[in-house]
């Protein structure tokens, strides 16, 4: 589970992303971050109904996403405002291919 600190959460912050910040995007999933001025990254994850229909494997995926991303926040050296969506191919994905596809957007970053 990700910390407090480190969750987007405010409909604000998320639309300041999606103005200002700029977008990676790979098979797998995009991603769209933005520099912000606190100490820490703080991660946001969306997830439609487009992607996956029952709420159970939308809720599995975020709870895969939440868990990489705590495993690679100190990878980031610098802090950022990251918001994650997966593609509906990346559902299909066991926990090391997920990780291999956000560690590689992560870097990029």
């Amino acid at each position: 589970m990700l910390k407090e600190a480190n969750r987007l959460k405010s409909d604000r912050d998320f639309k300041n992303v999606f103005r200002n910040g700029r977008t990676l995007e790979n098979r797998f999933m995009r991603v769209k971050f933005l520099k912000n001025q606190k100490n820490v990254s703080r991660f946001g994850f969306i997830i439609s109904v487009k992607v996956l229909k029952k709420a159970n494997e939308r809720n599995t995926l975020k709870r895969r996403l939440r868990a990489i991303s705590r495993s690679l926040l100190k990878d980031l050296k610098h802090s950022f405002d990251i918001v994650v969506w997966p593609k509906a191919s990346s559902a299909a994905l066991n926990h090391s291919s997920l990780m291999d596809c956000m560690t590689d957007l992560i870097i990029k970053i």
